[in-house]
C-alpha cells in the first residue's frame, strides 16, 4: 500500500523538483552577471539575513564560541561586527533536524541559489582583487524532516536533495570557469568538488539520522 505522505513532506519535495531548483539559480546567476566585480564595503559592521525552508526556525549565531545573535524565527536579519573569525550558524525547528553552516570571512563568497545543504558552495571570483573580507550576506539553509512515512520516502527526498546540489555545483564551477581572471582557477575548481563531497556525506548521516513512522 502505498504511503501517505504529510503535507510538510509534499512541499518539501515540490520546492526540490529540478525546475524549481533551476529558477533559483538562474535568478542568481542573472544577479551575479548584473553586479559585476566585487567591490570594497565600507564600515565595521555588516546586516546577515537567514531564511530556512521551510521559515519559522530559530538561528543562531556564534563567533568563537560565544553567541552573538539569533533570528526567531526565520528569516530575519541581524546585524554583526565584521571579523576575521569564522560564524558558526545553527537552526533548529521541531519536526526537523538541525541544520548548520559555517559562515568565513575570509573572502567574499557568491552563493548560487542561496541553498545551502549544510555548508556553503561559493565561488571565490578574485581572491587577490582587494575585497574587504565580510560574510555572505544572505543564507538560506534547508531543514530535513526527521522522520517519514517510509524508507521510500526518505530515499526519494534525499536522492533530490543531492541532485540539487550537483547541479549547483556544476553553476558554481561553470561561474568559475567563466570569471576566472587568470584562465587557471583548477584550486577553486577543486574546493568546489569539496565541498559538494563533504555535504554529500553530511547529507548521507542526516538520512541514516531520519526515522520512520511505525506502520498501522
Amino acid at each position: 500500500m502505498k504511503a501517505v505522505r504529510t503535507r510538510q513532506e509534499r512541499w518539501l519535495l515540490a520546492f526540490h523538483r529540478p525546475a524549481r531548483v533551476a529558477v533559483l539559480l538562474g535568478v542568481s546567476l542573472a544577479m551575479l552577471l548584473s553586479s559585476g566585480c566585487a567591490t570594497i564595503v565600507k564600515g565595521s559592521s555588516q546586516t546577515l539575513t537567514v531564511d530556512t525552508k521551510p521559515p519559522g526556525a530559530t538561528c543562531v549565531f556564534n563567533r568563537k564560541g560565544e553567541k552573538i545573535g539569533a533570528v526567531n524565527p526565520t528569516p530575519g536579519s541581524l546585524v554583526v561586527e565584521k571579523s576575521s573569525e569564522a560564524i558558526a550558524l545553527s537552526c533548529t525547528k521541531d519536526g526537523f533536524q538541525e541544520s548548520g553552516a559555517t559562515l568565513s570571512a575570509n573572502f567574499q563568497p557568491v552563493t548560487l541559489g542561496n541553498i545551502l545543504l549544510g555548508g556553503v558552495i561559493g565561488i571565490i571570483v578574485d581572491a587577490a582583487s582587494g575585497a574587504v573580507a565580510e560574510y555572505p550576506p544572505t543564507v538560506t539553509l534547508i531543514l530535513v524532516p526527521s522522520e517519514f512515512a517510509d524508507a521510500a520516502a526518505r530515499d526519494e527526498y534525499f536522492a533530490k536533495l543531492r541532485e540539487a546540489l550537483h547541479a549547483e555545483t556544476e553553476q558554481a564551477k561553470k561561474k568559475i570557469a567563466e570569471q576566472c581572471p587568470r584562465g587557471n582557477c583548477e584550486s577553486e575548481i577543486e574546493a568546489a568538488d569539496a565541498a559538494e563531497k563533504a555535504q554529500l556525506a553530511d547529507l548521507e548521516k542526516k538520512r541514516q539520522a531520519a526515522t520512520l513512522r511505525a506502520s498501522g
